[in-house]
């Protein structure tokens, strides 16, 4: 078989699918470049376009017909620049006037792939010149309907619109029906973007119409799925999934396994939208087995809508969890189903990071909060401290592709989060110190500083839990010094009823859940100095006392609420991650009506209230897994630092972690860095804080007005002896 001809085979394979492929022999190749041409071929029949070979042959061939279908091949499996060089050569190889605009276009949309827009017009611009110099009408109204394409990837909608209307007007004059149908569809697919969801429609199914009368059930077909996509944009469900299963119809019918997997993606994205992940699951995971991944940006956004699926499923499972009263002395199966499902995500996540040609750090940074929201699911009471440490380490070194990856509020953001994730980890390794009160005080003391250095709350709580984690430190040094810590920790049960009372004027879930949280540590703190309504300090048992679990217990509960606060900032479930044909990233945010439950998983508050010691059933081997990009909008300051207390020498470390060495950096207050800020913050300290402020100033300036009565003596001094 001439290698042009199988050249041509590996092109249309983009649309109709490799089976074709099958079974043309690589053996069998005649011309002057047949090994390499064989090679292309067997990479093609796996899906894949090997850029190696394809660069060989870019050098290779000579024919101009050869090196412009290996152009065309570059151009659709996203070998951009390969496909520039195969069509420059071509170009200054051709003699042939009617080539030279068909090569000039095939530039622009090459250009445009790249997201060029700027030089895609400048070549579609000659192309049209050319067209029209040696009378191709066809030629040129094609290449006016490329041309308007450009100018909506810009949003030039007029331009768009006028470039469009003149195709449509040749093509009407010529009477080629298939161009009409074409045209329609593209003034649907503007009208579409522009937000005219009634006038795409109208267009559309004009252009549906005709193609169906035409026969032409792969272009019926394509039409078909763009409606349903409009169909979705008007929250349209039942009428966007019947025009998606009648694309579907007449994909499969066609044998079309690739453009079938692409609407696929594209019903699985609506069910994404809907809420309903399980059905989003099935679709999505059709969708990446028909998907070549030489068919850009197809393939991406199919693994990228199937990685927010397996994250919503996940956190659905988590939220069951939750809700599950599960006296069973071993870990819950849904925390283990959403820790599958976390890590499948990851597994996604981490394939599209690889494919992508250009830098997208939203995906790394999506990809490691993900993961270290996998760890931390697994963290409850029926998980050993020992193996919740561990997790909690593997939580936190999860952060570090994120912090590398992001800039600006969101990595102060994701530092927060990976010191309250250490205040967490310091928290849960008291449970296993034993009794010795200097490594219990030491663990106590630094799980305080790590949280007060991620405390990320909106308004006046935020203030107020870091005042509490303070007194609750500052107990800790007066119990070192053999004093009384009572009263300590009645201001940190105050500090805590009041940011109790702050949340709970609060509207959201998140606000009601945490409320109830710091509420039932002032209790713990209440009964750990004893008052009416509670247990007295004194029938606390003394193991108890002895180990700190109060402490313990308190920690445990502001780290749960610290934690899921600032992933309500910086997770990005609420979006799905999509690119266009040039690979540029855009966002599209789920329909906020039927979103799935908000990530929030509670280990704290089982840990509080059961005692387990159980080992979960997989404790040995944990899976390496993580979670998905919800839309941060609300800015959030941050009330401390890692390190707030100097180092004692005469109290011996429990434990010596690595997140001692996390970077001591203030995440300062966002709520007036840009529109992005919906929440007005206010820098808020207690009134213990203000009184401590106020006695500070007041012994600087008596120290002050000392020194400088000392120097005036001095100089009165110096001068009388320079008199004598």
């Amino acid at each position: 078989m001439d290698q042009l001809v199988v050249l041509q085979e590996i092109y249309a394979s983009f649309s109709r699918g490799g089976d074709d492929l099958q079974k043309i022999d690589s053996k069998g190749i005649e011309g002057c470049c047949p090994d390499q041409v064989g090679k292309l071929l067997e990479g093609a029949k796996r899906g894949r376009i090997e850029e190696d070979t394809c660069e060989k042959l870019a050098d290779c061939l000579q024919d101009v017909y050869e090196i412009k279908r290996l152009g065309d091949i570059c151009r659709k499996a996203g070998l951009c620049g390969l496909a520039l060089k195969s069509y420059n050569k071509a170009l200054s190889k051709n003699h042939d006037q009617e080539l030279q605009p068909v090569l000039q276009n095939n530039l622009g949309q090459t250009y445009a792939r790249q997201g060029d827009i700027s030089r895609a017009v400048v070549y579609y611009q000659k192309a049209t010149r050319g067209f029209a110099a040696i009378g191709d009408g066809s030629g040129m109204a094609h290449v006016l309907g490329n041309l308007g394409s450009a100018y909506r990837c810009r949003k030039e909608w007029d331009k768009a619109i006028e470039q469009c209307y003149s195709s449509l007007k040749i093509f009407e004059e010529l009477g080629d029906e298939q161009g009409i149908s074409q045209m329609n569809g593209s003034l649907g697919r503007i009208y579409a973007e522009m937000g005219e969801c009634d006038l795409a429609t109208r267009y559309l199914e004009r252009s549906l119409t005709d193609f169906r009368r035409l026969g032409d059930k792969k272009s019926a077909a394509w039409v078909l799925d763009r409606l349903g996509r409009v169909a979705c944009e008007g929250k349209q469900w039942d009428k966007a999934l019947g025009y998606y299963n009648q694309s579907l119809a007449l994909m499969e019918d066609q044998g079309q396994s690739h453009s079938t997997g692409i609407v696929l993606s594209n019903l699985g994205r609506m069910y994404l939208e809907m809420g309903d992940a399980t059905a989003a699951c099935e679709s999505l995971e059709r969708a990446v087995q028909m998907i070549p991944k030489s068919m850009q940006p197809g393939y991406q956004n199919a693994l990228s809508g199937l990685a927010a699926a397996y994250s919503s499923l996940a956190k659905m499972n988590l939220q069951k969890a939750e809700d599950e009263d599960d006296d069973a002395g071993e870990e819950s199966s849904a925390r283990k189903q959403a820790s599958k499902y976390f890590a499948r995500s990851s597994d996604r996540f981490q394939e599209l990071a690889s494919l992508l040609k250009r830098e997208n750090c939203e995906v790394e940074v999506a990809a490691g909060i993900a993961r270290s929201c996998s760890y931390l699911s697994r963290i409850s009471a029926r998980v050993p401290d020992e193996e919740a440490v561990a997790l909690a380490e593997r939580a936190i070194a999860a952060l570090d592709s994120a912090i590398a990856n992001s800039d600006g509020q969101k990595k102060k953001r994701i530092e927060s989060l990976k010191r309250s994730i250490a205040g967490m980890k310091e928290a849960l390794s008291i449970g296993f110190l034993g009794s010795e009160p200097w490594r219990l005080m030491r663990a106590v003391t630094n799980s305080c500083e790590y949280l007060v250095g991620g405390a990320c709350i909106p308004g006046e709580a935020n203030g107020c839990i870091c005042d509490a984690l303070r007194n609750l430190s500052a107990s800790m040094e007066a119990e070192k010094n053999k004093k009384d810590p009572a009263d300590r920790l009645k201001a940190a049960v105050g500090d805590l009823q009041r940011a109790q009372k702050h949340l709970s004027a609060g509207k959201s879930a998140l606000d009601a859940q945490s409320a109830a949280k710091i509420g039932e540590a002032a209790k713990i703190l209440e009964a750990l100095v004893g008052s009416e309504d509670c247990q007295s300090r004194a029938e606390l048992t003394i193991k108890d006392r002895l180990n700190f679990r109060p402490e313990r217990d308190v920690l445990l509960l502001l780290s749960s609420v610290l934690t899921n606060y600032i992933l309500s900032y910086i997770d990005d479930a609420n979006t799905i991650y999509t690119w266009d044909e040039s690979l540029k990233l855009v966002q599209r945010p789920i329909s906020s009506k039927k979103s799935p439950s908000q990530l929030s998983w509670d280990p704290a508050q089982q840990i509080v209230l059961v005692d387990a010691r159980e080992t979960a059933e997989d404790a040995a081997n944990h899976e390496e897994c993580w979670l998905v990009p919800v839309e941060a909008s609300v800015a959030c300051p941050s009330s401390g630092q890692v390190q707030l207390f100097r180092e004692r020498s005469d109290v011996a470390e429990a434990v010596k972690p690595e997140e001692l060495k996390l970077v001591n950096e203030d995440v300062t207050n966002d709520a007036n860095e840009g529109p992005q800020s919906s929440v007005e913050v206010n820098e808020i300290s207690s009134k213990a804080a203000k009184s401590g402020e106020e006695d500070d100033r007041s012994n600087v300036v008596m120290l002050v007005k000392a020194l400088a009565m000392v120097v005036v003596l001095l100089l009165t001094i110096d001068a009388i002896l320079y008199l004598i």
